[in-house]
């Protein structure tokens, strides 16, 4: 069976939103611990926008905890409103609740309990991210039952061919790296492709 899995910097804009949202989350928590919050951080090209719903007794500069995650030259766009009442009702006690479908699982096919490809996408951006520095990047792993047969890597001003050093030196690693630290027995693709920063540096 072929799955892929990708995994991204803690720099990547992705992860960054992230952590705005959960920053605004926890102060609201810090002052209030009934909050519900539902808050959406979008960010690019030196905007962030933060948007969603509140219910809380708690007051949170928003844009200060923006600036705060992602730096002072941000320009930041709030849209906050109170939660709605119809959203409200099916959340609060004897509700139904709101609606919300997540798809993930825990295996046993490794140490870590996640799937191999996506333990192996984390594994491959981590080592990328610590080598040429605190940058926005991707990697992403393919495989077809326990081979690699695809490797991605894309990361920001870093040249092809510093990445590619890095992508081909963990590959040859990889698979004992794996099996000492993951239990996993991992093998390579004998035609294994390797993209890297295949959109250009």
């Amino acid at each position: 069976m072929i799955k892929t899995a990708e995994c991204v910097s803690p720099n990547h804009p992705d992860k960054i939103c992230d952590r705005i949202s959960d920053a605004i989350l926890d102060e609201c928590l810090r002052q209030d611990p009934d909050t519900r919050a539902a808050i959406e951080t979008m960010g690019g090209h030196g905007i962030i926008t933060v948007t969603g719903e509140l219910t809380t007794k708690a007051y949170v500069n928003i844009a200060d905890v923006v600036k705060r995650v992602a730096g002072e030259d941000i320009g930041v766009q709030v849209n906050v409103v109170l939660q709605s009442f119809e959203i409200s009702g099916g959340v609060d006690t004897g509700g139904a609740g709101d609606q919300g479908i997540m798809v993930g699982y825990a295996c046993s096919s490794n140490r870590a309990r996640i799937p191999t490809e996506l333990l192996l996408a984390r594994e491959l951006c981590k080592n990328i991210y610590y080598k040429v520095g605190e940058l926005d990047g991707k990697t992403q792993i393919t495989m077809d039952g326990e081979n690699i047969t695809h490797v991605v890597a894309s990361f920001q001003s870093v040249s092809k061919k510093v990445l590619e050093r890095i992508v081909y030196d963990w590959i040859l690693t990889a698979a004992g790296v794996c099996e000492n630290n993951f239990n996993i027995l991992l093998g390579i693709s004998s035609n294994i492709k390797v993209l890297i920063n295949p959109a250009g540096d």
